[in-house]
C-alpha cells in the first residue's frame, strides 16, 4: 500500500509534522514544502484527503464532502489562484450551468442564478413587492464578505500585533458576526416566505436561520454568486493533485497514521506520540484534527491548555447527517440527470421543522440536499459508462446513533439496519419528486450515518462542518492558527469556515503565520509566471 507508515519514519527529524491529511493539512504542507521545509504529513485513515476523498462499491464512485465550489471559474479569482498554487494548476473546474441550485418549498420553485444582478432579479420575480428589501439585502452580502478579508487576516499576525490592531481590523465584520441571520434580514423585510427562500442553502453550513451568524450565511452565499463549480474527475483530483504537489516538493505522507498525542516540553510543542508508541519530532506540529480533537484529546493532559479548552468547547459540534449513495443503471443524458442541486424543504419554517427534528421528535426531514456528481464530472462517462451516480442527505443527530458507537462498522446488528432503512425510504421519497424517472434504475444503494463519519473522519459527534457556526464561535479571538502552546498552529475548517474554500484559506493563513511569510503574494507571483 502507497504511503504506508513505517517506524523508519521515526528515524527522521522535520520541519513540520501536519496531524491530517483534509484540505487544510495539505495546503499547509503544500505550503511549507514550496518553502523548502521538510514535512511530514500523517493520517489516520487508509486514505488521504478527509472530506474531499471518494469511495468506490462495484463500478461507482461517490464523493464524500465536496458537492460544489464557488468563485474558482474566474482563473482570476484568488480562491481559483490559490488552489492552482497548491496544485501547481493541475486541478480543472467546469461549470454547472446557469442555475446551480434550485430550491422547492412546499412545493414552490426556486432558482439560484449565477451573478449577483441576475440573482437580485430572480428574486424580484418572485416577490416584486419586496425590490428594495432584497437589493438591500445583496448589497450587505457583499459588504460582510468584505469585512471578512480584514476579518481573517488579523489572524496571520503576531498575538502582539492583534493587540494593537485586532479590534479594528474585527470591527466590520463583528457588525454583523454576532449576529443571527433571521435578526438581520428580518431588518430588511417582514416577509417570512422571503426570508426562508433567501435561506434556503443554510445546510450548506449546518444551522437554520435563527441560529446561524449571518457572517457564515453572508460568506457562503457571496462564495457561489458567480456559480457552482465541481472539480473534474471527482472531488478527488483535490487531494490527489494537492498530494502530488507536496511530494514534487519532497514532502511526505503517511496513511494509517494516528497520532495518539502531541508532544510537549515546558509549554513547547516538540513533537507526535503515535498510536503504536512511535514519537516523532519536529520543529513546527501543526494540527488539521479540528480544534475539539487538538485540545480534547491530542492534548488532554495538559492543564495549561484547559481554561481554553472550556471556551472552544462552549461551541457545539456542528451537526451530523445521514447521506444516501446511490448508483444507477443508464447514464445522466438517458435519465435527464440536471447538473444543479435541489434544496428540499416541506415548507417554510425552516426554524421550527429543524428543531423538532433535532430535538428528537424524528418528524419529517427538515430538508433534503440532492446532488448529481456524475452529471457534473464530464469524465465520468469515460470513467464509468452506461451509469449514473446521486447522492442525497439530510441531517440526523448524532444521538440518534449512540446505541451502536460500540459496535463495528458494517457490523451493527439489525436494530441499525431497521434505521438506515427508514432514512432510506424518506430520502428515496424526497428523490423521486424531483426525478421521478430514476425509479426502477437504481443497483446499488448505501446510506452513511454520523457513526461512519465518526469512523472515517474521528469526529467525536460524526460531523461534519467542525463547530457549529454561531455567532459566539465567531466571537472566540482564540479561533486562531497561533496557539499558547509554542510552535504548535492550527488549520482546517474550525480556523475560517465550513467547507472546501475554508479549509484551503485556512492553510494559507496557517502557513503565512508559521512562514511569516505573504502567502498570497507568492500566490499571485505562481499565477502571474504561468499563466497562459
Amino acid at each position: 500500500m502507497k504511503n504506508l507508515y513505517a517506524s523508519t519514519l521515526a528515524n527522521e527529524r522535520y520541519d513540520a509534522i501536519v496531524i491530517g491529511s483534509g484540505v487544510g493539512g495539505l495546503t499547509v504542507g503544500v505550503c511549507m514544502a514550496k518553502s523548502g521545509k521538510k514535512v511530514l504529513v500523517l493520517e489516520r485513515h487508509y486514505v488521504p484527503g478527509g472530506f474531499s476523498h471518494s469511495f468506490k462499491r462495484k463500478n461507482f464512485g461517490w464523493d464524500i464532502g465536496v458537492h460544489y465550489v464557488g468563485r474558482v471559474e474566474d482563473p482570476k479569482s484568488t480562491l481559483r489562484k490559490t488552489f492552482d498554487y497548491v496544485t501547481d494548476g493541475k486541478l480543472q473546474w467546469t461549470g454547472m450551468g446557469e442555475i446551480y441550485d434550485k430550491a422547492i418549498i412546499d412545493g414552490d420553485e426556486y432558482h439560484f442564478v449565477i451573478g449577483v444582478e441576475n440573482q437580485i432579479l430572480k428574486m424580484i420575480s418572485y416577490f416584486p413587492d419586496e425590490a428594495k428589501a432584497i437589493r438591500s439585502y445583496y448589497d450587505l452580502i457583499n459588504s460582510t464578505a468584505d469585512n471578512s478579508t480584514t476579518f481573517f487576516s488579523e489572524k496571520t499576525m503576531p498575538r502582539w500585533v492583534s493587540r494593537i490592531f485586532g479590534k479594528l481590523m474585527r470591527k466590520g465584520f463583528e457588525s454583523q458576526s454576532h449576529r443571527t441571520t433571521y435578526d438581520v434580514i428580518r431588518e430588511f423585510t417582514s416577509n417570512e416566505k422571503l426570508i426562508s427562500v433567501l435561506c434556503a442553502q443554510c445546510g450548506n453550513y449546518g444551522l437554520p436561520p435563527r441560529k446561524s451568524s449571518f457572517a457564515i450565511h453572508a460568506m457562503v452565499v457571496h462564495h457561489y454568486l458567480d456559480g457552482g463549480s465541481y472539480p473534474v474527475g471527482g472531488a478527488a483530483s483535490i487531494h490527489r493533485y494537492m498530494l502530488e504537489c507536496l511530494e514534487n516538493n519532497k514532502g511526505q505522507l503517511a496513511i494509517k497514521a494516528g497520532v495518539k498525542r502531541i508532544l510537549l516540553e515546558k509549554n513547547k510543542a516538540v513533537g507526535v506520540e503515535m498510536e503504536n508508541g512511535d514519537k516523532l519530532y519536529a520543529k513546527k506540529i501543526i494540527s488539521n484534527a479540528g480544534v475539539h480533537n487538538t485540545f480534547n484529546t491530542l492534548l488532554n493532559d495538559e492543564e495549561a491548555g484547559k481554561e481554553l479548552c472550556v471556551s472552544y468547547n462552549k461551541v457545539k459540534a456542528s451537526v451530523a447527517h445521514v447521506c444516501l449513495y446511490l448508483g444507477l443503471d443508464a447514464n445522466d443524458k438517458v435519465l435527464d440527470l440536471p447538473r444543479h442541486n435541489f434544496w428540499m424543504y416541506d415548507n417554510y419554517d425552516f426554524d421550527g421543522t429543524y428543531s423538532k427534528h433535532i430535538d428528537g421528535e424524528r418528524s419529517d426531514l427538515p430538508l433534503a440536499y440532492i446532488s448529481f456528481p456524475s452529471a457534473k464530472d464530464p469524465g465520468w462517462a469515460t470513467k464509468y459508462p452506461g451509469t449514473s451516480t446521486i447522492q442525497v442527505m439530510t441531517v440526523c443527530p448524532y444521538e440518534w446513533v449512540t446505541q451502536w458507537e460500540e459496535t463495528r462498522w458494517q457490523k451493527r446488528g439489525d436494530e441499525y439496519n431497521v434505521f438506515k432503512e427508514k432514512y432510506t425510504r424518506q430520502l428515496l421519497e424526497k428523490l423521486y419528486k424531483v426525478v421521478p424517472q430514476v425509479k426502477g434504475h437504481i443497483i446499488a444503494s448505501e446510506l452513511s450515518t454520523p457513526l461512519s463519519t465518526k469512523h472515517f473522519s474521528n469526529y467525536g459527534k460524526g460531523e461534519i462542518y467542525g463547530m457549529e457556526h454561531t455567532p459566539f464561535r465567531f466571537g472566540l479571538k482564540n479561533l486562531r492558527p497561533e496557539t499558547m502552546y509554542k510552535n504548535l498552529f492550527l488549520t482546517g475548517q474550525d480556523i475560517v469556515t465550513v467547507g472546501v474554500g475554508g479549509a484551503l484559506f485556512s492553510g494559507i493563513i496557517a502557513s503565512t503565520r508559521i512562514l511569516n511569510r505573504n502567502m498570497l503574494w507568492r500566490i499571485n507571483k505562481f499565477h502571474q509566471a504561468n499563466r497562459h
